[in-house]
């Protein structure tokens, strides 16, 4: 029954909360940080936003471009997005929610160029090319191919949720302060937001428990992002220091951000 899933699911959650996986009370503000930016074009300021969220960035690309250049890419695309929007983003924007939704674009675009350019190659030497992919046994392996999709399907407050608690580490009572809820109230929707992923990918013929699924979020949900990244984002930000692919995503992801607007 639903209700002794959810049940489940609040107990494990309690337990990854006793067991210190998550970040303690301690936790700046980054919209202050990201207004810091904006106004003072304060590189610390920014480099404590790439700290606490390239992983989270990087990790989100890997997943959809299956590819760890093209991810860094992506993930410098994305914060060099940040930083031109530095100054204009809503006081209530959960950050952790607007990168994940810009990276979901900038990465779905890098695959599309990707896929457009390995075409002209195959096309220029007449001759076709595959890739192998070894069928992956672990959970994770089933699950990771299709989780941003899957979070894309859930509402906006339901996927910070998500968002907050398993990528970005937060415990229960900073999720809930998020999101202008109580602790309570932040473990039940959470919980409920699982059983949604579950269904999801129950639909898809991958099946496994809402407990099970917490536990493959919190274990493998974010990827340390390569060594020297934040330093090659911040420099593409102050210093216009970008690969052609990089200027290329930033472009597209600027355009349709207006584009959404109007």
């Amino acid at each position: 029954m639903l209700s002794n899933n959810l049940n489940n699911v609040i107990e494990i959650l309690s337990a990854f909360t006793a067991s210190g996986d998550f970040y303690g009370d301690a936790m700046l503000d980054d919209i202050e940080l990201l207004r810091k930016y904006a106004a003072e074009a304060s590189e610390e300021a920014f480099q404590s936003l790439l700290n606490r969220h390239v992983a989270l960035v990087y990790s989100a690309a890997l997943r959809q471009v299956r590819d760890p250049h093209l991810a860094e890419e992506v993930t410098q695309a994305v914060f060099v997005v940040l930083a031109r929007k530095a100054g204009s983003l809503h006081a209530n924007t959960i950050l952790a929610g607007w990168l994940f939704r810009t990276t979901r674009f900038v990465a779905s675009r890098a695959v599309r160029e990707k896929q457009r350019r390995e075409r002209r190659e195959r096309e220029a030497v007449h001759m076709e090319t595959f890739q192998a992919s070894t069928p992956g046994e672990a959970s994770w392996e089933e699950i990771a191919p299709t989780l941003d999709e899957a979070l894309a399907h859930l509402g906006e407050t339901d996927r910070n949720a998500i968002l907050l608690r398993f990528f970005e580490k937060r415990d229960l009572k900073q999720v809930g302060q998020a999101q202008g809820t109580s602790e309570d109230a932040a473990q039940k929707r959470i919980a409920r937001a699982l059983e949604k992923l579950r269904a999801f990918f129950s639909r898809r013929g991958i099946a496994l428990s809402t407990v099970a699924l917490a536990g493959a979020l919190t274990l493998n949900a974010v990827d340390a992002a390569p060594v020297g990244l934040s330093t090659a984002a911040l420099a593409s930000i102050t210093g216009g220091v970008s690969t052609p692919v990089t200027l290329s995503l930033v472009k597209a992801a600027v355009n349709a951000l207006l584009y959404s607007k109007l």
